[in-house]
């Protein structure tokens, strides 16, 4: 099955510690990687966000589908897999301190599979759709980090 990645660059407004706090809030993940709506977010006892359900807008089609922690490393980076029938996405989030005090550098890297014949015919204007929408979707996501 094909597959794509992807890599964008932002600056939050927050120390990596406040960026890590919002990264485990589930409205945070909402408008990367196509995903549109979070909801049904587990916790693990130390309150890291380890599981969500999602729904997520890829090229026009909606798909609801659902994520996983992979790896958590506070305060350094997280590390989800996202499901759906259709498309499968590993995101990385990565956070260092930025060169402004206070600030952090958000750096985001998305994979893409597709997981179906269908997907697979759809896939380059997925791939087009996601990567154009990429960098400003890594902005907003940034600055709902702080």
């Amino acid at each position: 099955m094909p597959s794509q990645s992807f890599e964008a660059i932002a600056v939050a407004s927050a120390s990596v510690s406040e960026a890590w706090q919002a990264l485990q809030q589930p409205a945070t993940w909402e408008g990367i990687a196509g995903v549109e709506s979070v909801e049904s977010a587990v916790h693990d006892a130390e309150g890291k966000l380890v599981e969500f359900a999602f729904t997520a807008s890829v090229g026009g089609v909606r798909y609801s589908g659902t994520s996983k922690a992979l790896e958590s490393v506070e305060p350094e980076h997280v590390h989800f897999e996202l499901t759906t029938s259709e498309v499968a996405a590993t995101v990385r989030v990565g956070l260092e301190p930025g060169e402004r005090e206070g600030a952090t550098q958000v750096h985001v890297a998305l994979t893409l599979q597709s997981r179906s014949f269908l997907a697979g015919m759809f896939f380059p204007a997925i791939v087009e759709s996601i990567g154009r929408g990429l960098p400003s979707a890594t902005a907003d996501f940034a600055a709902r980090l702080g």
